[in-house]
Order: C-alpha cells, then structure tokens, then sequence
C-alpha cells in the first residue's frame, strides 16, 4: 500500500521541538545546513588542494551549486500543474526536500576525491574483511542517520523520511562479489543502517531498486554542477585557454581535438563538434 503523501514528512524518532513557522522538510534543510559535516566540505576537493586559493570550488560550493540548481528545477516543476499532478503520482516533489537531498549528497566524500575513496573502500573491504567496504553515498546516509548529532536522545540528523529517501542516489545495499558488478561498485547505505534505510524505503513508489523523483533532481543538478566548474574554475586561473579555442585559428582546435579524443574515447570530428557548437548564435 503507497503511503499518504503526508507520511513522507515522518520521523524516525519522535520529536519534540516547539512548532514554528517552519515546514517539516524546510526543518530537515536548517538541520542539515548548521551541521559540522557540510562545513567540513570546505576542505574537501576534487583536483586542487584547499589552498590554492578562492578561484577553484571545494566540495561545500560545489555542494551549494547543487542545492540551487535542485532548488530552482523543483520549483519549476511544482509551479506546472501538469507536472505536478505526475510528481504527485511519483510520491511528490518539494523544493526543500530536493535541497536538503543536495546538501547531504557529498558529505561523506573524502578529500581528494574517488581515488581515496576507492583506497579507503581497498582498506576496509580486503584488509579487514568488512563487507560493506567504504563508499561515499553511503557514508552520507550514515552520517545523517548515525554520525551527525542533535539531541543526546537519539542519533543522526533525525530527518523525514522524504529527505532521507532523496538522498538515496544509489538505494541498495553493496551487492556480493558475484552478484550485480553495478551494485558492488556503487550503493547507497551500509547494513550497519539496514534499519533506517528499510524505514526510509517502506513502500516506495517504482520498482524497490528505483530512486524517488526528488533524488532524480539532486542527481541531475550534481552532473550539472559537476559538469561546469572544472572547466570554469580551470578557466579562470588561467590554466584552459577556452579563450583561444573560441576565437583564434583552427589549427588550436584542431590540436586540441586530436589531443583530447582519445582521452576521451571519442573521435576528433565528434569533439570538433563541440566547438562548432560554440560558435553558433544564440537562439
């Protein structure tokens, strides 16, 4: 039986706080927000160290990028009737709701990126034969619900269930060795949480491998995100010349092509088209 839209705004736990002006998923984003967890993100990169300067993003204004774009893509499918009648049917899409799930999504992301992550999960898993490994997904939903604390009379953030399922990018356990290859290198909670994720999952809408409509959006403005800072934060210290691949002869596209499509396991004319791209007016 699906549950009552209004169900998704349950707690694990019992709550007592004084009621205010707030919504309960708009209570769940404040929580996440004053967190030491998201603050520690600050020191948390992908390629350049912390250090070298305000110019490239760390994992908390990735983070914040994530949170708006999530935010604005929400509020525009809750602003259409049509869509929204189909988000109803899906379980529901609220603004708040998507931006908590992105605030979460990377606080369990080590520094520098998936290589120590994928060093991490080599020590636990084979060194010391703990089959759940180390995964940042799932380091995030633990902290939420475990780490991260609130009130002495219960861990974790305490969230609502809607909040907690958004943040499902990858809503299973780590699968065995010889079960799913996809689900062995990546998943989205450990069985030391087996508790609170079976809570977070009671009677989902889809298939019960299937992210929630909410957790779509936060993974969609992640590769957004994602997708444009590197370049961006590259650009602006100097380091990737876009200005001289936008504007200047053809011989630097064409060297930069040939450079760049094996990398990226493409032929040179499909990254030529790229720029050729570019170059057309806007519409």
């Amino acid at each position: 039986m699906p549950l009552l839209l209004h169900e998704r705004f349950y707690r694990l736990h019992p709550d007592d706080r004084k009621p205010d002006q707030r919504r309960e998923a708009q209570r769940d984003r404040d929580r996440v927000l004053y967190t030491s967890a998201l603050r520690r993100l600050s020191h948390v990169t992908q390629v350049v160290s912390p250090t070298e300067g305000i110019v490239f993003h760390n994992r908390l204004t990735h983070t914040h990028e994530v949170a708006q774009i999530g935010r604005r893509i929400a509020e525009r499918l809750s602003a259409d009737e049509e869509d929204l009648r189909k988000a109803k049917r899906l379980g529901g899409i609220d603004p708040d709701v998507v931006e908590t799930a992105a605030l979460v999504h990377d606080l369990g992301h080590p520094p520098y990126g998936h290589a120590v992550e994928q060093e991490l999960n080599h020590l636990v898993a084979v060194k010391h034969s703990v089959h759940d490994g180390y995964e940042g997904n799932a380091q995030s939903f633990r902290i939420v619900t475990k780490l991260a604390m609130r009130h002495r009379r219960f861990p974790g953030l305490n969230l609502t269930r809607a909040s907690l399922n958004a943040s499902l990018k990858y809503p299973w356990f780590r699968a065995r060795q010889n079960e799913d290859e996809h689900k062995h290198k990546k998943w989205g909670a450990y069985e030391t949480e087996e508790r609170e994720f079976e809570w977070v999952r009671k009677n989902h809408r889809g298939h019960h491998d299937t992210r929630c409509v909410e957790a779509e959006i936060m993974d969609w403005s992640d590769d957004v995100a994602y997708a444009v800072h590197d370049v961006y934060d590259f650009y602006r210290a100097g380091l990737i010349p876009l200005d001289r691949l936008r504007n200047q002869a053809d011989f630097e596209v064409d060297r930069f092509c040939r450079y760049a499509a094996p990398r990226l396991d493409r032929n040179t004319d499909e990254v030529n088209n790229c720029f050729e791209a570019l170059s057309r007016p806007a519409r």
